[in-house]
């Protein structure tokens, strides 16, 4: 899998999701799964960390993918910020597609960018 899911933190508050080049829509529906064990299991807010600096982009069918990942449906209770790390120009041009095109369904759980590691983790202690 070109997705790896871990714990970010010793307190287990965040959730790190690393992306490795290649990655394709299965590989992300896996580590959604695999994040969604983890945030279920756990008693407090997990924030989520989306690295994506080793990525290597976004795959070419990326609107229609997005929009099928976010009609699947609403946040756990217990799920933080979702914060990506390593976001370029283009990704947040498509992000800001991705918005235009399904506001709605992530009105409630928007992205944030952060420029590293240790800024998303500042991010999360400020919360």
């Amino acid at each position: 899998m070109t997705i790896h899911v871990n714990w970010g933190t010793a307190d287990q508050r965040a959730l790190h999701l690393t992306f490795e080049r290649g990655w394709t829509w299965d590989d992300l529906q896996m580590a959604i799964a695999q994040a969604d064990t983890f945030i279920v299991a756990a008693e407090h807010t997990v924030h989520l960390i989306i690295d994506i600096r080793h990525s290597g982009g976004l795959p070419r069918d990326f609107l229609s993918g997005a929009g099928e990942l976010f009609a699947q449906g609403d946040a756990r209770s217990n799920e933080g910020q979702r914060i990506v790390v390593g976001a370029g120009m283009m990704i947040r041009a498509a992000y800001k597609s991705v918005m235009a095109l399904y506001g709605a369904q992530l009105a409630a759980r928007p992205f944030v960018f952060a420029s590293s590691l240790e800024d998303a983790h500042q991010m999360i202690a400020t919360i």
